[in-house]
């Protein structure tokens, strides 16, 4: 009995001493481990906040793939929209340049028309200078054409739309002037005075009009047929007695009136 209770007290001796040799290396434990714990919430804090900031970079950065589609999308109609107006306008400068072209063209022609038109003047004032002097023709010039105008009686005889020989003799002259210069457009117009038309006259044209146009006709006719004249060069106008040169209200200006004129101008084909 007194064994074993030396045996429990030995026991509870060895106990302590080796709880007193153990509790300092607990001790030693528990401090690394508070230490290596203090570590690693450290490292899990960090980690968090990197993650937040991470989180916080993929927010912008989501962000600004979204403002970069929206301006890619921007500048694809913006890109659209340049090559459009790059189209239209490099068709309107092809344009100008044709209408460029063009004009330089039309200037060149006119200049070689107004060269023309001063021969033709002379050739005309030489040829019918006598009619010029009488006042039976006379010649005027514009910037670019020529007109040559017969007046009164020089080509009809009164209450006629038939020319008579005298008149044919002169636009013969005229043709002749005028034949070889292709580049030039003629334009016969018909006026007449105000006057009611004649019971003869009255017969054929129900007015001024149709007289006017008649004998514009006649003298385009003539040109072509017997002036040798290239017909798609001719043309005829009447105006009856609505483009006076003169007053209506006398003799003379009722003479100056009434004419015939050819113009000559540059071709517009």
């Amino acid at each position: 009995m007194g064994d074993r209770r030396f045996i429990t007290a030995f026991s509870l001796v060895i106990l302590l001493l080796a709880a007193c040799v153990s509790d300092p290396q607990l001790q030693d434990q528990n401090v690394l481990l508070n230490t290596e714990l203090r570590h690693i919430r450290v490292e899990l804090y960090e980690a968090q906040e990197k993650i937040k900031s991470l989180d916080a970079q993929l927010v912008q950065l989501a962000q600004a793939q979204k403002d970069c589609s929206g301006n890619l999308a921007d500048l694809k109609a913006k890109n659209t929209y340049l090559k459009n107006i790059n189209l239209q306008l490099s068709q309107n400068v092809e344009r100008l340049n044709n209408d460029l072209k063009k004009k330089k063209s039309v200037i060149k022609l006119q200049d070689k028309v107004i060269r023309l038109l001063d021969d033709t003047k002379k050739t005309i004032a030489t040829s019918l200078k006598d009619e010029i002097a009488t006042q039976d023709i006379e010649i005027v010039e514009t910037e670019d054409t020529l007109k040559v105008v017969f007046i009164d009686k020089i080509l009809f005889d009164s209450g006629s739309a038939e020319i008579n020989e005298k008149g044919k003799q002169l636009l013969l002259v005229v043709a002749e002037s005028i034949r070889a210069h292709k580049d030039e457009s003629i334009l016969v117009e018909g006026h007449t005075d105000n006057l009611p038309l004649g019971p003869t006259l009255k017969q054929k044209f129900p007015s001024n009009w149709e007289l006017s146009v008649a004998r514009a006709a006649a003298v385009v006719r003539f040109l072509q047929k017997e002036g040798r004249l290239q017909p798609e060069r001719l043309a005829a106008h009447g105006y009856s007695f609505y483009r006076p040169v003169a007053s209506n209200k006398n003799r003379e200006g009722r003479r100056q009136n009434r004419r015939i004129e050819i113009i000559l101008g540059p071709s517009s084909k």
